[in-house]
């Protein structure tokens, strides 16, 4: 069975159990946990899956600008690109699930994977629903490109960037300790060298595109 349709299935599983659940079929199986090391868990894998998220953006702007190209091939930009994003994806994965097991906001597998269904901060966690889905999209469009042809690729990889941007603001709003000098710190630096990269790729468009077009003086 491929990756897609094993994360597919799992997906439809935690759906399915959510739906029986909610409809009084059985006990929900996934256990509710109290204290504080199910939340730091779950705290702690979605600032690390940011971490990894925003290193992924980076990496992939290092390529597109080639600004590593003297010191790192390109093929290991590449490499380590497409490694990064599996470990947001991974962490994101463990985010949610640690989610599930916390008592204190008494998830379930609708709250983290339908938008707007969270009672907890739904705006804030619909956010973070969607750049889940987007962290996904972008890490299985790898494996793509030479089905759906470079410009498609291309147009699903810009998805990192919306990606990146809800993650920000899901990290803000929705976790009770992102008002944490630190935290607000970290998401500030991630935001600044993201956004200097992306000027310096939008420069280097123009500037390749001044020398491509002849010039009209006489």
């Amino acid at each position: 069975m491929t990756r897609t349709r094993w994360i597919g299935l799992v997906v439809l599983v935690l759906l399915a159990n959510a739906i029986a659940v909610r409809l009084g079929w059985f006990a929900d199986p996934i256990p509710k946990l109290a204290g504080t090391a199910v939340w730091t868990t779950a705290r702690a894998a979605g600032v690390t899956a940011f971490a990894a998220l925003t290193l992924d953006v980076v990496f992939g702007l290092f390529v597109s600008t080639g600004v590593l190209d003297r010191w790192v091939p390109r093929g290991a930009s590449v490499d380590v690109h497409r490694w990064l994003s599996s470990v947001a994806l991974t962490l994101v994965g463990v985010h949610v699930l640690a989610l599930l097991g916390d008592a204190s906001v008494q998830f379930d597998a609708l709250d983290v994977l339908i938008p707007g269904l969270s009672t907890y901060r739904p705006g804030a966690v619909a956010l973070g629903v969607f750049a889940m889905y987007g962290a996904l999209v972008v890490d299985l469009s790898f494996g793509w490109r030479k089905r759906i042809g470079v410009r498609a690729w291309r147009a699903l990889h810009f998805t990192a960037f919306a990606v990146f941007v809800a993650a920000v603001v899901h990290g803000l709003l929705a976790g009770t300790d992102a008002a944490h000098h630190g935290l607000r710190t970290l998401y500030a630096s991630a935001a600044a060298v993201v956004i200097g990269l992306v000027v310096i790729r939008i420069g280097a468009v123009f500037v390749r595109g001044a020398r491509l077009t002849p010039s009209r003086a006489r």
